[in-house]
């Protein structure tokens, strides 16, 4: 049985479905589970052989890895005098980095939060001030990035406002409760606070302006906590003395309650019922302007353009500045269009213009506006940042230099931002792939077209001689084809002959600043020519080259449904069909719209679009979706040479795509005695299965844990083999309890005088509903973390009792004797795999072990190698920004326990394992030591940091040795593993020099001595 990963991931509903690819065995019940064995016990020998693995040499560092540092999705953008040849970016992950103008290439990158998005950007003389989500306040060194000063808030910071010249400024921090201004040392100077008894301010700060007209006084909207009686309250700067209070329109009010509102210099915009009002802060006139009737317009984000701002609907565009007779209706672009500011190296800044741009379907056009008459220059054109490939325009920074040229910075709604000189687009950093919703591998070595797999059918239903025979008869005509294609035949032979040549950076499409490995076309020739296809949270799909992280291509796809920002409520999913192991496989992607969700049959290699559909309109939520496959030996359905699949939604419901398929059809009703589905569902914390029947879902079983879920997994990697034994040191075999429909389920419980927590780990068949095992972990907590593979689960979580994390592991056994090796060599005189019904299956026996970890993990998963032999690793990546690996020898519940010293002196015992489980003296089990370490030779990531992993990928590679892992998170992370070392390839640092030079020797003392001993022998002859 094979199950297809959730689909959609939500901390109230998850869930998975089943597929059983092998026919029913006759008498059988409809849930059944396929148990193959391999022909020969071989493969289990080396794999209990196998060494451990080691760390690199200082050299090897760079070799075949690479690590991408990102920003995440801008929020700000911010230019100093004082470093004219770089910006400063603050991102949506937390991040504020230092970018250079020229070529894109990051400086510094800082976390200001880990776990919020950074909210403002000021750029202040020789720094930064930064404001956070959590209410950080955090001022930085604009050279190097270093923390000059740092003040956590208990509430949001709405405002921040830099007063005074140059030489001696102070910031003026805004809250719901205060004013405080500090100088740019950190010092605190003095605070202005809402709420006390001798105090005539309302209950709340709303918006705060510098006065035009007066540096030293501070202008803040005042207003009760709903918005009501609003009025503008003038600070002095230098004292934090309320100078006096001016009353504002109602309408100020009413844009404050619905939060459509900003602040525009010194004037307060609001948009209520489709009309503008600009309210003056410090004091003037207001004024009011009625938006046109076509659409729902919006305030765009102000980016301290002077007076000039825009609203938009999407289709339009319209530009306003504030002047001495109110709101003034400057320009009207189509499309959404981005005001932003233009900073001058010329002292005269009288009359500054401001730039505004618009992404178009083949490009972006940039202009300048005189803020007072509306006109534009002529617009510059710079192709290559267009719409189609990255949405519409969101924050614009434009530096003008000496020479009159001006540099631009655009980001769009894909997340990217881009640096643009004149008509020339310089660089792009593709920031999407910092949200990166799923990832998987796909190999381009093992692509086919579906009429090559058609043809090979007829091919694999024969067995045995007869497959032989149609192989053999098959040679002729492939010799035959080499004979017409000389000039192929030729290219080819001159391609293996001659040496590859290092692609170039240049020649490669890497991100700024990124370097490609050394021996990544070495690595590519073993097996690691494969594409590392992502979907982002901004609906953009890309392919990158997996050794270099080098873009192949890619596709926005924010034109057909709408930006999920929030991962966790809605966002696109993707799939490999019908899995990243077939011969053929297309990438399915499913992606939120207004009206539904739209679907896409995608070819993995070119990003090509097959087909697309939306889902009928009463589709809900993505819950699940299990590709139709034919039975063996049956031909593939053919609609269109799209893969057809089956959806089930939250409410379950299951549609069949694509729709109108008879093929389809035929392929659901042949195949509805081995369809299953399962739900984890939080908010009933219950486990429940189904069957699946073309016209619904029928509930096969149903268990109330009663305790809030905290995590969930099913087994990785089911699609490649695997080794379903054990050989001990003695040659003796233990038999693994391999069931694919495995489910790992991890439930907290909390209660008792003290509230203390604890965790219940339980293993079920997802078919049956059975309960394997049931594990209670006195003092766990979340954050859980679960990984499941062939017949071990591993769980971290952390003990708040005693302070520390701790692992989990627990391995399944079936309860089988060993009969010798003669079953599994022969198959106990049956030629042909088994199949057993899951509701047959005996249970299995488990052991498990639990181990002390000294750090938090933010996402866990397991190696994948193409057959299975080489020992499997869990891979970790750290809270302390580092990947990790821990072999499963370490964990593993079969290590002996051993009192020793104060345990022993205290009458502890050794537990004894079973004698069918416990380790030989041949065999080298390590005792059991409650203690993991973190050892740095299993760091993967070596001097890398890796920021935020949010998930990890694994797939196999062409040596047995080695796995990839891919690693996505705010920043990217590619590398080769080798559990065992690389034991079927030789080093990189192997002296081929002196292997050719033995060998020549060789042969040419061969040679030599045949000559003479012929000689010799000759003229014994004649004697």
């Amino acid at each position: 049985l094979k199950r297809l990963q959730p689909s959609w991931h939500q901390q109230r509903h998850q869930s998975g479905s089943f597929v059983r690819p092998l026919p029913l065995a006759r008498g059988g019940p409809p849930a059944c589970s396929a148990m193959r064995w391999p022909s020969t016990a071989a493969v289990a020998a080396v794999a209990s052989l196998l060494p451990t693995a080691a760390g690199l040499f200082e050299d090897e560092v760079g070799q075949y890895e690479w690590n991408l540092q990102q920003i995440g999705k801008p929020v700000a953008l911010a230019y100093a005098a004082d470093a004219s040849d770089r910006i400063f970016v603050a991102s949506a992950s937390g991040a504020v980095a230092s970018v250079l103008l020229k070529d894109g290439t990051m400086q510094w990158r800082r976390m200001a939060s880990t776990n919020g998005a950074v909210r403002l950007l000021r750029a202040a003389n020789r720094g930064l001030v930064s404001v956070t989500e959590s209410g950080s306040v955090q001022s930085w060194k604009g050279t190097t990035g270093d923390l000059i000063w740092q003040r956590d808030y208990s509430e949001p910071v709405l405002d921040l406002l830099l007063l005074g010249p140059a030489a001696k400024q102070t910031v003026a921090v805004l809250r719901k409760g205060e004013i405080e201004a500090r100088t740019m040392a950190g010092k605190h100077e003095w605070s202005l606070t809402t709420g006390q008894a001798d105090s005539a301010l309302k209950a709340a700060f709303w918006a705060a302006a510098s006065s035009p007209d007066d540096a030293g006084t501070i202008c803040a909207i005042n207003a009760e906590a709903d918005g009501g009686s609003p009025a503008s309250v003038h600070v002095k700067a230098d004292t934090g003395k309320v100078a006096k209070t001016e009353e504002l329109p109602k309408v100020v009010g009413t844009g404050l309650r619905r939060g459509t509102f900003m602040v525009v210099d010194a004037f307060v915009v609001t948009l209520v019922k489709g009309q503008l009002n600009a309210a003056p802060m410090c004091g003037g006139v207001g004024s009011s302007f009625d938006l046109p009737t076509d659409g729902e317009f919006k305030l765009s984000k102000w980016q301290r353009t002077g007076s000039v701002f825009a609203v938009s609907n999407g289709a339009t565009t319209l530009i306003f500045g504030i002047g001495e007779k109110g709101i003034k209706k400057l320009r009207v672009f189509e499309g959404t269009a981005v005001v932003g500011p233009i900073f001058s190296v010329h002292e005269d800044e009288t009359g500054q213009p401001v730039a505004v741009a618009v992404t178009k379907e083949d490009g972006t056009q940039i202009q300048l506006m005189d803020p007072a008459s509306g006109n534009v220059q002529p617009a510059m054109f710079a192709k290559g940042y267009a719409a189609a490939d990255h949405g519409p325009a969101e924050l614009l920074l434009m530096h003008e230099l000496r020479s009159g040229e001006h540099r631009t910075v655009i980001s769009a709604g894909d997340h990217s931002f881009a640096g643009i000189q004149g008509d020339k687009v310089m660089w792009v950093r593709e920031e999407a792939l910092a949200s990166i919703h799923q990832a998987v591998f796909y190999s381009r070595s093992t692509a086919a077209t579906l009429a090559e797999r058609q043809n090979k059918l007829p091919q694999e239903a024969s067995q045995g001689l007869a497959a032989l025979a149609a192989q053999l008869t098959g040679l002729p005509a492939r010799l035959a084809e080499l004979v017409q294609e000389p000039t192929a035949l030729v290219a080819a032979f001159t391609a293996w002959v001659t040496p590859k040549r290092a692609r170039s950076r240049k020649e490669m499409k890497l991100a700024p600043g990124a370097r490609a490995p050394t021996s990544c076309e070495e690595l590519r020739d073993f097996g690691a020519d494969k594409l590392v296809l992502v979907i982002t949270a901004s609906l953009k799909l890309f392919a990158l080259e997996a050794t270099t992280s080098e873009i192949v291509w890619q596709k926005y796809l924010g034109a057909s449904g709408q930006a999920c920002d929030a991962m966790a409520d809605c966002g696109p999913t993707m799939r490999l069909l019908p899995s990243s192991s077939a011969p053929i496989s297309e990438l399915l992607l499913m992606v939120p719209a207004a009206g539904g969700h739209q679907v896409f049959w995608i070819e993995p290699l070119t990003g090509k679009i097959h087909r697309q559909e939306a889902l009928p309109a009463t589709a809900s939520r993505l819950a699940s979706l299990l590709p139709l496959m034919p039975r063996r030996h049956a031909e593939p359905p053919a609609d269109g040479g799209v893969q057809p699949f089956l959806l089930i939604d939250d409410k379950r419901q299951v549609y069949t795509l694509p729709s109108g398929s008879e093929s389809a059809q035929k392929l659901v009703k042949d195949s509805e005695d081995r369809l299953f589905h399962y739900e984890v569902d939080d908010a009933s914390q219950s486990v429940q299965g189904f069957s699946v029947k073309k016209n619904g879902l029928t509930r096969l079983w149903n268990i109330e844990l009663g305790e809030p879920v905290v995590a969930s997994a099913a087994p990785e990697h089911r699609e490649y083999p695997h080794v379903p034994v054990y050989i001990k040191g003695d040659s003796t075999i233990l038999y693994k309890y391999i069931n694919t429909n495995l489910l790992a389920v991890a439930t907290e419980e909390s209660g008792g005088a003290s509230n203390a927590t604890s965790l219940n780990l339980y293993i079920l068949d997802s078919v049956t509903g059975h309960v394997l095992h049931q594990s209670h972990v006195p003092g766990g907590a979340k954050p859980v973390h679960l990984v499941a593979c062939d017949n071990f689960v591993v769980m971290h979580y952390q003990n708040p009792k005693r302070t520390r994390f701790e692992i989990t592991v627990v391995e399944l056994f079936q309860a089988k004797a060993d009969d010798g090796p003669w079953d599994i060599i022969f198959g106990g005189g049956q030629s042909k795999n088994q199949t057993k019904s899951a509701h047959h299956l005996e249970s299995p026996i488990p052991l498990q072990q639990t181990y002390i970890f000294p750090v938090g993990v933010t996402a866990m998963a397991t190696t994948a190698t193409l057959k299975g032999i080489t020992p499997r690793s869990i891979i970790m990546a750290l809270t302390t920004e580092h990947i990790f690996r821990v072999g499963k020898e370490m964990l593993n519940p079969r290590r002996p326990y051993i009192a020793t010293g104060a345990a022993a002196a205290l009458g502890g015992k050794d537990n004894k394992l079973p004698a069918q489980f416990a380790p030989t003296k041949e065999e080298f089990v390590p005792p059991y030591a409650p203690m993991l370490p973190v050892k740095a030779i299993d760091t993967l990531t070596h001097t890398h940091s890796v920021g935020q992993v949010r998930g990890m990928i694994s797939s196999p590679s062409g040596l047995e040795s080695t796995s990839l892992v891919f690693c996505y998170g705010l920043d990217l992370f590619f590398t080769p593993v080798q559990s065992a070392k690389a034991y079927d390839v030789l080093s990189p640092g192997f002296n081929y020099l002196v292997l050719y030079l033995s060998v020549g020797i060789v042969v040419v003392l061969w040679a030599v001595t045949s000559y003479f001993a012929s000689r010799k022998a000759l003229q014994e002859r004649w004697k």
